[in-house]
């Protein structure tokens, strides 16, 4: 199977990037799959990956975290709560587990298409992350929305297409990804020269960085 160029994945590793400086310590990866992606970008003194499948160092959910309180000082957790049925324990569970004064780095989608059925439940706005978040107890440190309208039309394009064509397993896997990577770029270019409002409603999805307050250990 071939990697194809995607703008909303690119997008995402480089908002991540610019954030990984925030997850330091002993970290959890909830929902890693046997590939931590963005393990690399981050510095840590143990990195341990949680999920439902085998294949992780850990199995278990966002729901129940199969840890002590206070276990980790960051969590990362990468486009994995969509498929996650009960946010809000998924959020208590993060509180619980994560050390006083530590982060976690969240992200999910706004716009995308159906995956991993019949296990895809919720996308989010800036409005739900805020409210699970300070529901839980956590204090908001950044929330950043992650591409506009034209990167969002170039990714659903560039989605159903490779979908349609099943792309991944054909020989113009390759030149299709190089097509996709020039119409991302320009995309992309738009949106940044794009400053109205209505570029401002369309999102691939948000960003969420939280952090535990340093004077409690458990929200109750």
């Amino acid at each position: 199977m071939s990697y194809i160029y995607k703008p909303g994945r690119r997008e995402l590793y480089e908002q991540i990037k610019n954030y990984a400086g925030v997850v330091r310590g002993r970290v959890l990866d909830v929902g890693s799959s046997s590939f931590p992606r963005y393990k690399n970008l981050f510095d840590f003194t143990e990195y341990v990956t949680m999920d439902v499948a085998p294949g992780a160092d850990v199995e278990g959910s966002a729901e129940a975290i199969p840890f002590p309180d206070a276990s980790f000082d960051a969590i990362v957790c990468t486009q994995v709560l969509g498929d996650v049925y009960d946010l809000r324990a998924a959020f208590r569970e993060f509180y619980r587990v994560i050390t006083p004064g530590g982060v976690a780095l969240i992200t999910e989608n706004l716009y995308d298409s159906l995956h991993g059925e019949p296990h895809d439940y919720w996308r989010f706005t800036e409005h739900s992350f805020r409210r699970l978040a300070e529901d839980a107890g956590f204090a908001i440190e950044t929330l950043e929305r992650r591409g506009g309208y034209h990167s969002v039309i170039a990714q659903m394009r560039a989605r159903y297409w490779i979908e349609r064509l099943a792309a991944h397993r054909r020989w113009f896997a390759r030149p299709m990804s190089i097509t996709l990577r020039i119409l991302g770029a320009w995309a992309r270019l738009r949106d940044r020269h794009d400053t109205s409002r209505a570029n401002k409603l369309f999102t691939h999805g948000y960003l969420l960085i939280v952090r535990k307050n340093r004077e409690t250990s458990l929200h109750s």
